[in-house]
């Protein structure tokens, strides 16, 4: 069994990599048959900005409660298998809400015959999963006051 920072790098890769399968997917899947007008393409890309500024807010939010609550005050000790447990499904939680940034780039990719449109939903995403990357600190003791 790998080591448990190894375990959530490689973790952390298999869900990265679901990125670039949102960018394949958005040049493979064949067009709509009818694609949305620029009109129509632009409130769906709105809506889909405005739920994904909510996913990102979500992972910080989450990504704080984790650090600052959770592991600071000592809630969730790392080294356990319970509390590596429980770090790996928040992290899972917070990682998933950096592919759902990039799926609903694919939606409007999709629905507008435009594979280019995925990108800005995409490097979003690459920089949420850049930022919760699973650092050092998760696994730092804190000392406690």
């Amino acid at each position: 069994m790998p080591p448990v920072r190894t375990s959530l790098w490689i973790l952390w890769t298999v869900l990265l990599s679901f990125l670039a399968l949102d960018v394949a997917l958005a040049r493979m899947l064949p067009p709509r048959a009818i694609p949305w007008y620029d009109a129509q393409t632009a409130v769906v890309g709105f809506v889909l900005t405005l739920a994904s500024l909510a996913a990102a807010v979500g992972s910080f939010a989450l990504r704080e409660s984790l650090a600052l609550r959770d592991l600071r005050s000592g809630a969730i000790d790392p080294a356990s298998a319970a509390g590596f447990g429980r770090l790996r499904s928040m992290l899972l939680v917070l990682w998933g809400l950096a592919d759902l940034v990039g799926a609903f780039g694919l939606i409007v990719a999709w629905g507008s015959g435009d594979p280019r449109l995925v990108w800005p939903y995409v490097i979003g995403a690459g920089a949420l999963f850049v930022v919760h990357a699973p650092r050092t600190w998760l696994f730092e003791r804190r000392a406690t006051a």
